[in-house]
Formats: C-alpha cells, sequence, structure tokens
C-alpha cells in the first residue's frame, strides 16, 4: 500500500469518526430536547389540571371556556358594592339638620341618577329630575360632544341596587354630601345606527357618587352654580349664615329652617 491510499483510508477514518461523533451528539441533543419537551407537556398537563380544579370550585364547571363564561356572566350580574359610612355620618348630619330624611334623599338621589343616565340616552337635558346649575350644565357638556360627533350614547334597562350615604363635609359656606350608589344598564355608543363602542346585549355593573350640597352663608360660597339656595328670616329677611340656627342673628326672631328644600343634586360621577 503506497502512502497515497493510506492518506485515503486515514482521511475516511477520521471522517466517519467525526460522523459518529456527530450523530451521537444529534442523539443526545434529540433526547434533551425530548425530556424538555415532555417536562413541558407535564407542566401544561399540570397547569390545565390546576385550572379545572380551579374552575370546577368557583364555577361549579370544569370546562374552563364554560367556567370563563360564567365567571364573566356572573360579574356582569353582580351588583358593585358601596361605601356604607352613614353610622358616621348620619348622627353628625342630624345634629346639623334635624329634619333631615336619609331614607328620602337616597331615593331621590338614585332618582337623580337615572334621570341623569336618561337624559344623556335621549340626548334631551330637561329629563333631569331635579339638580342646581351645576348639575345642569354638567349634564349639557355630556350630551353636547356626542351631538357634535354624530354619536349617540345609549342607557338602556338602568336598575339602580344599593344607595348608601359615603361622606359629609362642611366649608366656604356649603355642606356637600355624598352617596354612593351601584348601578346596572346597558351601555354602548353607536354612529349612525352601528355600534361603535360597548354592546347592546350585555348588562354592566357600575358605581356613581351623587353629590348632594346646602348653601347657608352665600356670601361665602364659591363657585357655586344654584345661589338661589339659602335660608333667610320670615320676619325681616336677614340671611341665617349658621348651620343649625333657631334665632335670626339680626332681629333674634325665632326662626324655623325647612332645610329638606335647601338641599340641591350637584354632582353625578362614575366612580371605580
Amino acid at each position: 500500500m503506497n502512502t497515497f491510499s493510506f492518506f485515503f483510508i486515514f482521511i475516511g477514518i477520521v471522517f466517519l469518526i467525526m460522523l459518529i461523533a456527530v450523530g451521537v451528539i444529534i442523539v443526545k441533543v434529540i433526547k434533551s430536547i425530548s425530556r424538555t419537551a415532555n417536562n413541558v407537556t407535564n407542566t401544561v398537563n399540570n397547569t390545565i389540571r390546576t385550572l379545572q380544579q380551579v374552575s370546577e370550585v368557583t364555577t361549579g364547571t370544569s370546562n374552563i371556556a364554560e367556567g370563563i363564561q360564567r365567571a364573566s356572566f356572573e360579574y356582569a350580574t353582580t351588583p358593585r358594592t358601596v361605601s356604607d359610612l352613614s353610622s358616621m355620618y348620619l348622627p353628625k348630619i342630624s345634629k346639623d339638620f334635624p329634619e333631615f330624611n336619609n331614607t328620602e334623599m337616597c331615593e331621590r338621589a338614585k332618582n337623580v341618577l337615572t334621570s341623569y343616565l336618561f337624559a344623556i340616552d335621549s340626548s334631551d337635558p330637561s329629563q333631569l329630575t331635579e339638580g342646581n346649575e351645576d348639575l345642569k350644565n354638567k349634564l349639557t357638556m355630556a350630551v353636547k360632544p356626542n351631538k357634535d360627533k354624530g354619536y349617540t350614547e345609549h342607557f338602556e334597562r338602568i336598575k339602580t341596587h344599593k344607595c348608601a350615604l359615603h361622606d359629609y363635609k362642611k366649608a366656604d359656606g356649603t355642606c356637600k354630601i355624598e352617596y354612593q350608589i351601584s348601578v346596572q344598564y346597558i351601555h354602548y355608543i353607536t354612529e349612525n345606527g352601528r355600534i361603535r363602542t360597548g354592546r347592546d346585549d350585555q348588562v354592566t355593573q357600575a358605581r356613581y357618587v351623587v353629590t348632594l350640597v346646602y348653601c347657608q352663608d352665600r356670601d361665602q360660597v364659591t363657585n357655586f352654580g344654584d345661589m338661589a339656595l339659602g335660608s333667610r328670616c320670615p320676619h325681616c329677611g336677614g340671611q341665617i349664615k349658621n348651620l343649625g340656627d333657631k334665632k335670626c342673628p339680626y332681629c333674634d326672631s325665632d326662626v324655623e329652617i325647612i332645610n329638606i328644600y335647601a338641599w340641591s343634586f350637584a354632582d353625578v360621577t362614575e366612580t371605580t
């Protein structure tokens, strides 16, 4: 055997060894990938089983897709909670305003919220049942942009749930009471009869704050829309400025303030 033949044999052997080595490496890589794939598969299967167990416990079905649908339906039909702080604030309000009827005001607040939403739905601010100039102006500003853009905002099947006294503040000659109200409705916006946002077949749960104000000292009030509110002495016409005053500071006559007529709804705002 000459040197040239020996060289080719050597090269062939080296090449064969290299092929075997590469084959071994490839086999190891394939086994590693297979093990990783099995681990991933097991992890996915374990995750799915866990989700099925959670779905079974929370929604009553191990079918994850059906469970999501049930959970979505339950969320859409469960009223939002409201923060009831009446035990804290009602005694203070009753002290300042003995004639104040919280139950009646809750009902009025719910009616104001409902009429406010109806007014937006009909693009007719006159649908608002009551409210001062601040609330009327806010409603007009809520309706106008939709009209300008050619949109129609819909609030349908409105139903109020709980109403709770949430806050009471006194400042700058006014008193403010906030009611939190949970409400459900179908809400969507259309343009030329076609739905732009929202859905017309799904109920939405929401929570609103309806603000009630009482103005007694108009000299201290700033940026207050309804300046017709306040209390005057029926004898001399003097302004009754201090909360709970039973005597006129000018003529010392006894006065009986019917506070219920001095309260006015000033704001409606959706809250998270």
